[in-house]
């Protein structure tokens, strides 16, 4: 068991993508309870900073620019030995490492803190990784949600984790600027439903003729208005494009139009959400908004839409309709679900999506009864 008395200074690395960063704030708050005055950081890859910054947990994020990697090899080195120096100068007493990878055992090493929490590497990366670590953790049970698995790190080392709410945070000006553009489209706050049918993945994405079915039916059944978003990439809003055409109801297209903090200003002012396993939906589950989430060959167990109400994993390996007191999951009960593949047979697309009419029914049907009890939520 590690020693976790008098620390002065930790150091969190999650060295993954938005959604995985995001999913680590538990592990902040559960440090600021502990060490209150205690100056607590994080190490992120670029473009996941927007996950934790304005967190009053976090003093600081370091980020390190992945376009590093198109640098010759000199300048990369170089920039990469600034981003080690400047956590060295911080003389953390304590880090702990949430991934695997190479790099991140680096930046522990290269900190000079007394105490490094780590997962056992067995035998994959860099030679010796594991006796960079005072603290060699077994990897966490596969079963667990993404959220349980970061605090298992703290609770390896003996620490109690009692908070286990996830948070996001942006800026009053990142409210009102989305409040001004749903304003200039006739929409007010609670008059819409925030529809994030993307991913960076797009193998996670419905066919866009279930997608537009799905949209159609909530706006019909609530008379909200739906409001999209997508990623500046032209691969997801060529995506959107095809749902829109595909929709019979009007709809209001903000794709490629916010940043990932204004995303979550307007999940934070919806009716509800809607979307598959991505960062916007894991943010507006952060935010305490309805999620209805539709998985295809990822698992729910691991990443459906964390309930804050009720703080423990909602989701089993079972698959069908699956559900928090919040949050909803559809997810189909074909056998090979959930494959972690990046679609069937090497096509980037996953059979598993393409829900019926009947299931979409179903599934909406029990979504709007939660949104119906949100005021007043209890955990079975």
């Amino acid at each position: 068991m590690t020693d976790l008395r008098n620390i002065t200074s930790i150091l969190v690395i999650k060295m993954r993508n938005i959604g995985d960063v995001l999913l680590t704030s538990p592990v902040f708050a559960n440090l600021r309870a502990a060490y209150p005055g205690a100056r607590i950081c994080a190490l992120v890859n670029s473009g996941t900073e927007e996950m934790l910054t304005d967190n009053p947990d976090i003093n600081q994020v370091f980020v390190y620019d992945r376009s590093v990697k198109k640098l010759s090899r000199s300048a990369r080195l170089r920039k990469e030995l600034q981003l080690l120096l400047a956590i060295r100068r911080e003389r953390f007493d304590t880090v702990f490492n949430l991934t695997e990878g190479d790099r991140g055992a680096v930046a522990a090493l290269f900190s000079g803190a007394r105490i490094r929490v780590g997962t056992d590497s067995r035998g994959r990366g860099m030679l010796f990784k594991n006796h960079i670590f005072t603290q060699v953790v077994e990897p966490p049970d596969p079963s667990l949600h993404t959220v349980e698995a970061n605090l298992f790190y703290l609770n390896a080392a003996g620490m109690p984790t009692p908070i286990r709410q996830v948070s996001f945070h942006f800026n009053p000006s990142d409210a009102t600027a989305v409040k001004e553009i749903l304003n200039k489209q006739g929409v007010e706050e609670k008059s819409y439903f925030h529809a994030h049918l993307t991913s960076r993945w797009m193998f996670k994405t419905m066919p866009p003729a279930t997608a537009a079915k799905a949209v159609d039916m909530i706006a019909a059944r609530t008379g909200l208005t739906a409001v999209f978003t997508a990623a500046p990439v032209e691969h997801e809003l060529e995506y959107l494009r095809k749902v829109r055409q595909l929709c019979e109801t009007s709809s209001i297209d903000l794709g490629g139009k916010l940043t990932l903090k204004q995303l979550g200003a307007l999940s934070a002012s919806a009716a509800c959400f809607i979307g598959v396993d991505s960062a916007p939906m894991h943010m507006a589950a952060a935010l305490d908004v309805p999620v209805l989430a539709f998985f295809g060959p990822s698992s729910a167990s691991n990443w459906g839409p964390w309930d804050n109400t009720c703080q423990t994993n909602p989701y089993t390996a079972e698959r069908g309709i699956q559900s928090s007191d919040r949050n909803l999951v559809l997810q189909s009960d074909m056998k090979c679900v959930p494959c972690h593949r990046d679609g069937c047979n090497g096509s980037k697309v996953s059979d598993c999506l393409d829900f019926s009419l009947e299931q979409l029914y179903a599934i909406i049907n029990d979504f709007l009864i939660h949104i119906a009890k949100a005021d007043d939520l209890k955990c079975h």
